[in-house]
């Protein structure tokens, strides 16, 4: 019997910490895959240990502060092949370790200004061709 209620105790405790995945999106390790989803936003539950995060070919029209609030550890960020037409100031201010970001091929006409302020890693920003005002 208590072997039985240490092991009930292991697995609650170990459940604690694990982070759920959302569930339109599959999630290995710190790779989380949303992509293909029809998503019109971006979903809440993301783990707050994600490194990848696949939104591509997605409905996302607009990104805001809140999207990406706390993914401090986010290193790639897939938009791509969206609609996205605005992005908010702010909307990146948490991505301290964001390294690669892929806008292309979405409807962005203009972009706030300082919108990467606080993304002192990033490296690789492809295809984006706006007007940053």
């Amino acid at each position: 019997m208590f072997v039985l209620k240490a092991v009930v105790l292991c697995a609650l405790l170990g459940g604690a910490g694990a982070q759920s995945c959302p569930s339109q999106c599959s999630c290995s390790g710190t790779a989380v895959d949303c992509h293909g989803q029809s998503l019109r936003s971006v979903p809440r539950n993301i783990p707050r240990n994600a490194e990848r995060l696949d939104l591509n070919a997605n409905n996302l029209t607009k990104i805001t502060k809140a999207d990406f609030a706390g993914l401090r550890h986010l290193r790639v960020l897939q938009l791509m092949e969206n609609k996205i037409s605005s992005i908010e100031r702010g909307a990146f201010q948490d991505l301290k370790e964001l390294e690669r970001l892929r806008l292309n091929r979405n409807n962005l006409q203009v972009l706030p200004e300082l919108l990467f302020l606080g993304t002192t890693k990033l490296f690789r920003l492809i295809r984006l061709c706006v007007c940053v005002c």
